[in-house]
């Protein structure tokens, strides 16, 4: 038996759980534990473990143990109305933690002065438990051993074989029902719902919003961020299963014990016994859009452009396997035979695709992840087929990504989902799928989410469009999606299972929207758009390897934004003068070490090469914040995007930059490379690097200086753009962070991120003082941003003096087409009105009334 000492995670009063003023807690419906009345604002943890979920509300947070216990940390009675109003949360879901790791940080006054009592529990929720040795009815200090707890082996346990096959035989049954609870399933209506599901010897499983939780858990059922009008889905399975069902949505319509919100739907009308899943899930969208019936879906841009076309469903619905196996000496050697042949698949994948070969090569490394394995072989060992235990191994890692806060992160559960999928019909000795390359041409696919499996194999041309019920717009399928020029929408929700197949749809991906069944009328005039921007396009091709310069003779320079070797050959053809901006994360991001100084140099020589003398801005490594790398370890912040990125992480690991400088140094001819370095935010920090360059340059015998640039991304940057020019060669301003640091919004904050725009006023008046600023010295000023690509920014960024613009080099015939129409007077007499605006959306109309044909 497992025995471990619990920490006191608060400062106060102890006390027995009996005397908390909430009867889920006093009664132990949420489980065995403690209270105590804090006298701190920091809650930190009581053990060593891993964070399993951090309520929406942040007032709540469950660590898992060493030895599986699982210790809800919950602050205050009735905190979850305050909505995360005075609560901080320094940890997030799948996080290590360390005894004594600050967890949550709150405002005493505020907290305790709106919700019901300060009072805080410590509780085990997972059966098996039992707890002794409390530390009660006395103050304790945090970090004081509070009370030991024992066992680890109880009803949460896995079932025996025998004992699953007769809980989950014969019957089974679902129903769904609107959640009434006005702050959803938080501590006490979760502890109610498992006591009524335990009562069940089969499963129970709650769904909602595409994810499931075990409905005998109150760590889980917390997990799924319900929130008010949620429709939830019981499925029980087993004798009696159709009765546990019914009970359990009663007992959610009333409220599980909470307060419900008067005028919600009322429950649905309960399924058939046998009924699968998917038929009542298609209830719940509503039926498939009539022919004549318009409608408009909204999602998210992923790869711009506009389609026209018929749709093409693709929608993937789960398939049922044998849970029970033939035996580790059987189930073992299946699993890994099916994994060498998508290891296989994945090579040919490659080499289809050499120029995101990379992405294959990650597959790679997530089936070689050994905790992945692990777990599934665990389940073989005890009696599952192949099947089952690589499933349920596959989707508890994809779950655990798809919650995680960071939303690059949270796509990549996208990844294991394919290959969940791709082992799956390995093992059942198929043959792989062709994916999207057997589709007519002009279709435009429609799908819960496409994975870049299904694209290895598409032909270029073949797709008009896609567009996803869900997915994000950095998945490694969108990669894919861009690289093969089809305009992709991401993120439409459940709605899109209601577009037929063969719908005649417009696909904006320049506004994130499908149209189904447009009027005739706008489909004829959408093609006549489509096909005129495709002949102005390739007219613009034509010149667009011409010297940009404007109408009234004015020299501007338009480069590539490049993020891989692959993406120069292209950018030449489109027009690019240059590469003004190299991501060199591609070489650092989704692998185990750093790459070498001549894995660099190669790479960077490709590039050189490939852009045929051009100039080429090398950027340094620009991770931390929200780029983290597994093999750099960075100490945890409260807030990355303010801490360790850019040029200090390169300051702070030195080696790892001047490899990097000596790769760049090495690049021929010398004189075509420069360096740009991120994040600067003082002269002291680019004089530091300036000095390693100098040194490094020695050290090779390279005569030849190399000139040494600083991105102007800190508001501080701009104002003293004079005093850093006096120490650069040149500035450019990455217009992405600078506008999320002067608007106060984080670009990966859903919530904000729509409204970040780069032609604030407020930008634009900073943009302005970094070109001031450089005019001392006079330094050329760069704009390698995203509003390098806006056609609407190009005249305001050039009528403040800036001349040079780094674009994605899908754009750069078409804006250099534009900026040969523009005259210097008239940018500057509008970028000066633009400075007087309140608002973006002024911005953009002067814009609009100066050029109409934006």
């Amino acid at each position: 038996m497992t025995s471990i000492t619990l920490a006191a995670p608060l400062a106060g009063w102890a006390m027995p759980l009996t005397e908390v003023p909430d009867p889920a807690f006093a009664q132990g419906l949420v489980g065995t534990g403690m209270a105590i009345d804090p006298t701190v604002n920091e809650l930190r943890s009581p053990c060593d473990g891993v964070v399993l979920s951090v309520h929406r509300a942040r007032h709540a947070c469950t660590v898992r143990a060493a030895s599986g216990a699982e210790v809800l940390l919950h602050l205050g009675v009735d905190t979850v109305g305050l909505n995360g109003e005075g609560f901080t949360a320094h940890v997030q879901d799948g996080q290590s933690v360390k005894t004594g790791d600050r967890l949550i940080s709150f405002d005493m006054d505020l907290v305790g002065s709106r919700a019901q009592s300060l009072v805080s529990m410590m509780v085990v929720v997972n059966d098996g438990y039992t707890v002794d040795g409390q530390s009660v009815n006395r103050e304790i200090a945090a970090g004081d051993a509070a009370m030991t707890i024992h066992g680890g082996s109880g009803a949460d346990a896995a079932p025996t074989p025998a004992a699953a096959a007769t809980a989950d035989s014969g019957e089974t049954a679902e129903r769904t029902v609107p959640l009434r609870i006005a702050h959803g399933l938080h501590a006490r209506p979760a502890a109610a719902l498992v006591a009524a599901a335990k009562a069940h010897p089969g499963t129970v499983t709650i769904l909602c919003r595409d994810r499931s939780a075990n409905a005998k858990s109150v760590v889980a059922l917390m997990g799924l961020g319900t929130v008010l009008g949620d429709r939830l889905t019981i499925r029980a399975t087993g004798p009696g299963a159709q009765g546990v069902v019914d009970n359990i949505a009663g007992l959610i319509d009333s409220g599980l014990g909470d307060p419900v919100v008067e005028g919600a739907a009322a429950p649905a009308a309960s399924t058939p016994a046998a009924a699968p899943a998917q038929p009542a899930a298609e209830e719940e969208v509503g039926p498939p859009f009539a022919p004549g019936e318009e409608a408009l879906l909204k999602g998210t841009i992923a790869v711009p452009g506009q389609a026209v076309g018929t749709t093409v469903r693709r929608f993937r619905r789960s398939v049922r396997v044998a849970e029970q196996g033939a035996g580790e000496q059987v189930e073992e050697p299946r699993l890994r035979q099916a994994l060498d042949r998508v290891v296989a698949g994945l090579t040919q994948s490659a080499q289809r695709m050499p120029d995101h070969a990379a992405i294959f090569q990650a597959h790679r490394e997530i089936l070689d992840d050994p905790e992945l394995l692990d777990a599934a072989l665990a389940d073989i060992r005890a009696g599952k087929s192949a099947e089952w235990a690589w499933q349920r191994a596959a989707r508890m890692q994809a779950d655990a990504l798809a919650a995680l806060a960071d939303p690059r992160m949270a796509e990549r559960a996208a990844d294991l989902r394919d290959l969940e999928q791709q082992v799956l019909t390995a093992l059942s000795g198929k043959e792989p799928s062709v994916g999207l390359a057997d589709l007519p041409a002009g279709s435009i696919v429609l799908a819960d989410e496409i994975l870049p499996s299904d694209l290895a194999g598409v032909p270029a041309g073949r797709l008009a469009g896609i567009s996803m019920a869900h997915g994000g717009p950095t998945s490694h399928a969108v990669i894919l999606a861009a690289a093969l020029g089809v305009p992709t929408v991401v993120a439409l929700g459940r709605q899109a299972e209601r577009v037929p197949d063969g719908a005649p749809v417009v696909l904006d991906g320049n506004r994130g929207e499908l149209l189904v069944f447009p009027p005739e009328d706008m489909l004829a005039t959408t093609r006549t758009a489509v096909a005129a921007r495709a002949a102005r396009r390739e007219e613009n091709r034509r010149t667009s390897r011409e010297d940009c310069r404007m109408a009234d003779g004015t020299r501007i320079e338009v480069f590539a934004n490049l993020g891989r070797v692959s993406d120069a050959p292209g950018a030449v053809v489109e027009g690019a003068e240059g590469c003004g901006l190299l991501r060199t994360e591609f070489l650092f991001l989704e692998r185990q070490s750093a790459p070498t100084e001549d894995e660099q140099y190669q790479q960077y020589q490709q590039i050189a090469d490939a852009l045929e003398g051009r100039p080429l801005v090398i950027r340094t490594l620009d991770v931390g914040g929200d780029k983290p790398l597994s093999y750099l370890p960075l100490p945890k912040e409260e807030n990355p995007v303010l801490g360790l990125r850019g040029v200090r992480v390169g300051l702070r690991e030195p080696e790892l930059l001047r490899a990097q400088i000596r790769a760049i140094l090495r690049v021929k001819p010398a004189g075509i490379c420069r360096i740009m370095v991120p994040m600067i935010a003082s002269p002291s920090e680019l004089q530091a690097v300036r000095t390693m360059v100098d040194e490094e340059r020695a050290k090779l015998g390279r005569a030849e200086p190399i000139e040494l640039g600083a991105m102007i991304e800190v508001p501080a940057a701009a104002l003293i753009a004079d005093r850093i020019g006096a120490v650069a060669d040149f500035l450019s301003i990455g217009t992405n962070d600078l506008t999320q640091y002067v608007l106060a919004m984080d670009r990966g904050n859903p919530h904000v991120a729509a409204q970040l725009d780069a032609l604030h006023p407020g930008v634009l008046r900073l943009i302005r003082l970094a070109v001031m600023g450089a005019k001392t010295h006079d330094r050329v000023v760069a704009v390698c941003g995203g509003s390098a690509s806006d056609p609407m920014a190009a005249p305001l960024l050039i009528g403040l003096g800036v001349t040079e613009l780094s674009a994605t080099p899908a754009v750069i015939a078409d804006l250099k087409a534009f900026i040969r129409t523009l005259r210097l007077e008239d940018c500057r007499r509008v970028a000066e009105a633009a400075l007087g605006t309140d608002s973006a959306d002024e911005v953009r109309r002067l814009v609009a009334e100066a050029w109409p044909g934006l």
